[in-house]
């Protein structure tokens, strides 16, 4: 039994392999240049592999909108610095279990920048 590549096949797969490489583009920028001054970078385990093959950048204020809606979960903040100095906040977050449907682990990973523009710190 012989496989035909059809048309469609062919462009399916070039499509793909372009998504791909524009995937890979987009996480060595981001690797490059660090997220945009006002995002958080987000990561996703689930069942103890990655969601994605790299972070996903979100707003500031929608990181923490997310860490306080988690707080009947277990929840992790540590203060730290980025390697230039630059004060970040690394949420760890582990869903309570039956939160998500169809897998046993759920874990959410952010890195908020903490000199965000609009951030504001107690006095």
């Amino acid at each position: 039994m012989t496989t035909e590549t059809t048309p469609s096949t062919q462009g399916a797969e070039q499509y793909y392999a372009g998504h791909i490489q524009d995937l890979h583009d987009y996480a060595a920028r981001l690797v490059t240049n660090g997220p945009h001054p006002d995002h958080a970078l987000a990561f996703t385990l689930v069942d103890g592999g990655h969601f994605l093959p790299f972070p996903s950048q979100v707003r500031t204020g929608t990181a923490r909108a997310a860490v306080r809606s988690a707080r009947k979960h277990t929840v992790y903040e540590y203060d730290t610095t980025d390697r230039s100095g630059a004060k970040e906040r690394i949420v760890y977050i582990r869903y309570a279990a039956g939160t998500w449907s169809n897998v046993r682990d759920v874990v959410d990973i952010y890195v908020i920048p903490q000199e965000a523009p609009g951030h504001r710190t107690a006095n």
